[in-house]
């Protein structure tokens, strides 16, 4: 039973960042040369694995932690929710472990053959969904009978 909850959770969590599709990616490394912050904007993910390009920096690539701690917040305009992603990015730059993902679609394939972009995989340890649709408000009168009751109470 607890198997076909987290399944039910993590196909919502898959279902809601493909509909989102737009992140910021923060990294948290101690490093001297660190990977600034980029917006994502399409994606390719499976539940343990997101991978995505960002433009190539003008560093070599070897200058840059191969394991890197990162978040991702996937968000978009308009809607009432946001999901929060932590995990460990990873530079891609071997071409067969990019040939031998399951996980990423010929169109991704096709962006990551980009010499001025780079691949990048977060594996995926923290996600959170978040719910950030309006509260209801309280009417006038609920509202001040509680603020009568705080008086006299």
């Amino acid at each position: 039973m607890i198997s076909e909850l987290q399944e039910l959770q993590t196909g919502l969590l898959k279902s809601k960042i493909m509909e989102l599709q737009s992140a910021l990616l923060f990294t948290e490394s101690s490093s001297l040369v660190k990977l600034p912050t980029h917006v994502i904007s399409e994606v390719d993910m499976n539940e343990e694995e997101i991978w995505f390009v960002i433009p190539r920096p003008v560093q070599h690539i070897d200058a840059f932690d191969k394991e890197i701690p990162a978040k991702l917040d996937f968000f978009k305009k308009g809607l009432d929710f946001f999901v929060k992603v932590k995990g460990t990015a990873f530079i891609i730059t071997d071409q067969e472990e990019i040939d031998n993902s399951t996980v990423i679609s010929a169109e991704m394939r096709e962006r990551m053959n980009d010499p001025r972009v780079i691949a990048i995989k977060v594996k995926i340890q923290e996600a959170d969904l978040i719910d950030n649709s309006p509260k209801p408000s309280k009417s006038w009168f609920q509202a001040s009978r509680s603020q009568l009751s705080s008086w006299f109470f």
